[in-house]
């Protein structure tokens, strides 16, 4: 294995872009779904789920497959968490 050069390196820093922007992404989202469950009186965090599938999704086009299906994965469990939690606490404000 050899040692890259000046150039190379530079050219290698890129790496992550798509998936640093498919966070970014995802954590606008996130963050507006969560102003409006929090207009409804939840406290939710969609941010960190959104955060998760959006680096995912852009580590797929940076062909970083374990990476993908990792933050994929952890995306939609954390999708589903706060699902879980949105209509516990609409229960709880009901029965309340």
């Amino acid at each position: 294995m050899r040692e890259l050069n000046s150039i190379e390196i530079e050219n290698v820093s890129g790496a992550g872009f798509f998936a640093d922007l498919g966070k970014s992404i995802g954590s606008a989202i996130g963050s507006i779904v969560d102003l409006g469950t929090g207009a409804g009186g939840l406290n939710t965090d969609a941010t960190t789920a959104a955060e998760k599938l959006g680096s995912g999704i852009g580590s797929l086009f940076e062909l970083d497959f374990v990476s993908a299906i990792s933050n994929i994965g952890a995306g939609i469990v954390n999708i589903v968490e706060f699902g879980i939690d949105a209509v516990a606490q609409i229960k709880a404000k009901n029965s309340a």
